[in-house]
């Protein structure tokens, strides 16, 4: 009799630990990281949406890389920062740390332009 009580308790024991471990894993607070990161990530590529509608597809494949690594500084604000490279020219601007990203890369006419934006502070 004792055998079987300790077997049950053992079951319930090892039943309360793995419910638990599954509330634990399917709580809400992994997928609200998620979905931070999705709205960050997705305030950076309206940010290089915003810039290839302001400047024009015409002018990142005739500008020179100098030209188009300044406008994209400009465009920069305290929240996004722009930056990327044209050909073998690298923007400077990359952030050590960032709470979202994207990039678009654009090729026509043997030359590519990548634009990369990082939102450096939450929103």
């Amino acid at each position: 009799m004792t055998a079987v009580r300790i077997l049950d308790i053992g079951v319930a024991a090892a039943y309360a630990v793995l419910c638990v471990s599954l509330i634990s894993f399917m709580g809400p607070y992994a997928n609200e990281r998620q979905s931070a990161q999705a709205s960050q990530d997705s305030a950076a590529s309206a940010a290089i949406f915003g810039y290839v509608r302001f400047v024009g597809l015409p002018y990142l494949f005739l500008a020179q890389p100098s030209q188009i690594c300044s406008s994209l500084e400009a465009a920069s604000n305290a929240t996004t920062l722009l930056s990327g490279s044209v050909g073998g020219y690298r923007c400077p601007g990359a952030p050590a740390a960032f709470f979202g990203s994207s990039n678009l890369t654009i090729a026509a006419s043997g030359r590519q332009v990548e634009i990369e934006a990082w939102v450096v502070e939450g929103q």
